[in-house]
């Protein structure tokens, strides 16, 4: 996800209504289960060599560009088409992929020859645009977190779009791409440490350079090579600005600070384990104790997320400390300990584990990509879909309502509503 870096004609998407997620979602997670990749829908008739279009061309858009170039050279996707409002990013993106520039993303959404649909926009951009993308008939690549943390509702209506539309969309959270995890779900269904009732996880590195983006032109303005309604979307009008532009990871209007943009990476996979759906109710709290100036998202960052009936789930982050944590998963019979590339699962009064796993990708983006590219061809479900993507979206959201507000955010599943 690029600065500043978003396809579109500005048109304001705001908060749509959406009245029949909540069966199709919880329909999709059941399916997850016991499998992460579970025959669907039928091989709808996948080109051997799909035509990938890229929506927003920055910084994180070049490991994806990255990737498929070298799936390019197997003969297993082709670059076809580039999409960014900022011109230089364009040029330069279409410069190195050889693919068809278009400035609004709907038109690049009417390219023929595009199969599949990479986002890597800012988090306001991902869902409407993975919206559009399936409503064209597209497969979808998007980049975590599936949508600003103001947006949980176009999550829920991008779930259900994407199983009424029989797409198959990634979202990318990486460190799902591991075999590994199902077998642990199994072994967890099976009562090998008992019922989960604790879990623990955090990310923690040293300094906001995460945030801070490079500011590519100083004297950057809006115009033909700028489009800065466009980059605004449903967010608050207002006057351009440079740091925004091409710092939005500091600013709350376009970012969501470490809980969607860090902890989503550490979560995914332990919600997946557990087994769990929709939270019950959700605590978010931090601050800025260290990095200040424009940024305005917090730098350190802790939530507790309790589901109904258990596990309570705590999830810790700073960016002053690269000190770790170390992850678990705590039953009422054993313990599920995270430890380097090894899931190790001990029980109660064990002189010893009872399984070793060794992870089989974790954080591997090309992975996700190899999973993506297969699953087109196979219409199975991927690493990390997007069911998944909207239940780990909701106690992301939550946090953050709750930091900001100061006040205990719930969840009420029949509205699938957030409560304050």
């Amino acid at each position: 996800m690029g600065a500043g870096s978003v396809g579109g004609k500005g048109k304001n998407v705001g908060r749509r209504t959406f009245l029949k997620g909540a069966g199709a979602i919880a329909a999709g997670a059941a399916a997850l289960r016991p499998a992460f990749t579970i025959a669907g829908v039928g091989a709808q008739g996948a080109n051997d060599r799909p035509g990938v279009g890229f929506i927003g061309t920055g910084g994180r858009c070049g490991s994806h560009m990255s990737i498929v170039h070298a799936l390019q050279s197997q003969g297993k996707a082709q670059a076809v088409a580039v999409c960014d409002i900022y011109g230089p990013s364009l040029r330069n993106a279409a410069k190195r992929t050889g693919g068809k520039p278009y400035k609004h993303h709907q038109d690049l959404l009417a390219d023929p020859n595009v199969d599949i649909v990479c986002i890597a926009t800012p988090d306001r951009h991902h869902a409407p645009q993975a919206i559009d993308a399936v409503k064209a008939g597209k497969d979808v690549y998007v980049e975590k977190p599936l949508t600003h943390w103001t947006q949980f509702d176009l999550a829920r209506e991008l779930a259900e779009l994407t199983a009424r539309h029989k797409r198959i969309v990634q979202v990318g959270t990486q460190y799902m791409a591991d075999e590994a995890y199902g077998q642990v779900l199994e072994l967890i269904k099976q009562g090998i440490i008992g019922k989960p009732v604790h879990a623990q996880a955090g990310y923690f590195r040293r300094g906001d350079w995460g945030e801070r983006m490079r500011i590519h032109n100083a004297k950057a303005k809006p115009g033909p090579d700028l489009d800065w309604e466009a980059f605004l979307g449903d967010a608050p009008k207002v006057p351009f600005s440079v740091s925004r532009f091409f710092q939005w990871r500091l600013y709350w209007d376009y970012a969501g600070g470490p809980s969607t943009d860090l902890l989503v990476h550490t979560y995914t996979p332990i919600f997946c384990m557990l087994g769990v759906e929709w939270p019950e109710r959700v605590v978010g709290m931090g601050g800025k104790w260290q990095y200040d100036g424009l940024r305005e998202v917090p730098d350190t960052f802790n939530m507790v997320i309790d589901y109904p009936g258990g596990p309570s789930v705590v999830l810790m982050n700073t960016l002053s400390n690269a000190t770790g944590c170390q992850s678990f998963i705590r039953g009422t019979n054993g313990l599920l300990s995270f430890q380097g590339r090894r899931i190790v699962i001990t029980p109660h009064k064990a002189k010893k584990p009872s399984h070793v796993i060794d992870s089989k990708g974790h954080g591997d983006t090309g992975k996700m990509w190899l999973n993506l590219l297969e699953c087109v061809k196979t219409r199975q479900r991927p690493f990390s879909p997007v069911d998944v993507g909207a239940m780990v979206q909701a106690p992301l959201s939550m946090s953050i309502l709750s930091y900001r507000e100061s006040k205990v955010a719930r969840f009420d599943t029949k509205a699938q509503k957030i409560i304050l």
